[in-house]
């Protein structure tokens, strides 16, 4: 009878430890998981932001114009494994794309032969350090020279301080207070933190958002002038506040900047903003950002892909900050051609109509002591000249060649 229960209680027992056995197997097999997918989801960051950072340097390397060769910077091998291309590896390697790079940042030329140590040097001179490389290597000279294998970590760390330098140089106090000022009714008259170029370039967006806000207002309130009703009215969104860099990941702010300056380029109406913005919606607004960079702008600067800043990590930031400060310097710096400002419209039309004007007078001289052939070539000419031109300027070209015509006609 004993052997009898002593064998059921030995029988549950195995049964019980089989039980903690498989529970335990399942447990290591989910912690594999987990360490397998937080494995690739770091692998993916970190290859997402390698691809970021040499896309960036190299167009400022070769100026924007990046042969078609290297727009990609990495290829796959036959295990279908990314690598970066040899010529890449070789330029990091001798510093040429360093050299390169800060020449063009400085236009100045004697920065084309320095070494790496000559380099940190520089950086150190302008208050840029480099931090230690992330695998824990010295950064050192014979470090950055090699190339088999190529230490990624130490160049990521003197691409990230070449970042920095180009940030600081381009996103300086007195042209952010330009800037703020012109769209902003309050005029700030100095920064809380001028040397802070992440909080200038903060600050220069969140004031962006907030002139849009108005220009927003007033044209809901001008549909209502012009006959709506109140139930016609536009929904006016509101525009999240911008207090950390955190807060772009959803597209909205980086949409409404590019559509404060861009009207016409890209409407406010097209931006989905919500309390809680989900995936679709913040890669939607991202994507109008990048259609954008593509479209409308001469060379390339959005070398992120969307989901780096909807996902965004801490190591994605400086990647995002450079991205602001290429935004900052072809919109207020260098503006492009579709950039509007305040009153920019009735401007651009007195320059054209005065251009005009000037045109029509030496017309009018020109074809009535000229003969019928070199009139029609000069209309072609001037008519090339004033294909972007809008239909008042046509028309007023139209009669000044008109009337220089009849003139011409009875001269002759």
């Amino acid at each position: 009878m004993w052997s009898a229960i002593s064998k059921i209680f030995s029988k549950s027992a195995n049964r019980s430890s089989i039980e903690e056995d498989k529970e335990e197997n399942r447990m290591d097999r989910g912690d594999d998981r987990r360490s397998d997918m937080d494995t690739l989801d770091a692998y993916d960051t970190r290859q997402a932001k390698q691809r970021a950072s040499v896309k960036w340097l190299l167009a400022k390397a070769f100026n924007n114009k990046v042969p078609e060769n290297l727009r990609e910077p990495f290829y796959r091998d036959h295990e279908n494994q990314e690598h970066l291309k040899p010529q890449i590896v070789g330029t990091l390697a001798n510093a040429e794309i360093y050299c390169l790079a800060l020449g063009n940042i400085y236009s100045d030329p004697n920065y084309h032969s320095l070494n790496h140590w000559s380099i940190l040097q520089t950086l150190a001179r302008k208050g840029v350090y480099v931090t230690e490389p992330s695998d824990g290597s010295q950064l050192t000279e014979t470090t950055l020279i090699q190339t088999n294998p190529l230490r990624m970590s130490a160049h990521m760390a003197v691409i990230e301080a070449v970042m920095t330098l180009y940030a600081k140089e381009v996103v300086t106090s007195d042209r952010v207070l330009a800037a703020v000022n012109r769209f902003n009714h309050d005029r700030i008259s100095v920064l809380s933190n001028p040397d802070n170029y992440e909080q200038n370039l903060l600050l220069w967006v969140s004031h962006a958002c907030a002139a849009l806000r108005k220009r927003m207002e007033q044209e809901a309130d001008s549909g209502m002038s012009n006959g709506g009703g109140e139930g016609d009215r536009l929904q006016v969104p509101d525009l999240p506040v911008i207090k950390d860099f955190k807060d772009l990941c959803d597209g909205v702010a980086l949409a409404s900047l590019i559509s404060f300056y861009c009207a016409e380029e890209l409407s406010w109406k097209k931006i989905r903003v919500s309390y809680l913005p989900t995936v679709s919606e913040s890669l939607h607004n991202l994507g109008l950002v990048q259609a954008f960079c593509y479209r409308c702008l001469p060379v390339s600067i959005f070398h992120l892909m969307p989901e780096d800043i909807t996902y965004m990590r801490g190591s994605m930031k400086q990647n995002l900050i450079v991205f602001l400060a290429d935004l900052f310097n072809i919109l207020e710096i260098h503006p492009v051609k579709c950039v509007r400002y305040p009153g920019m419209d009735k401007i651009s039309n007195g320059k054209t109509v005065l251009l005009l004007f000037c045109i029509g007078g030496f017309l009018f001289v020109t074809l009535i002591l000229s003969p019928p052939v070199v009139y029609s070539v000069l209309y072609v000419f001037f008519l090339n000249i004033c294909k972007s031109i809008t239909i008042f300027s046509l028309l007023w070209l139209s009669f000044s060649l008109l009337f220089a015509n009849v003139v011409t006609v009875c001269n002759w």
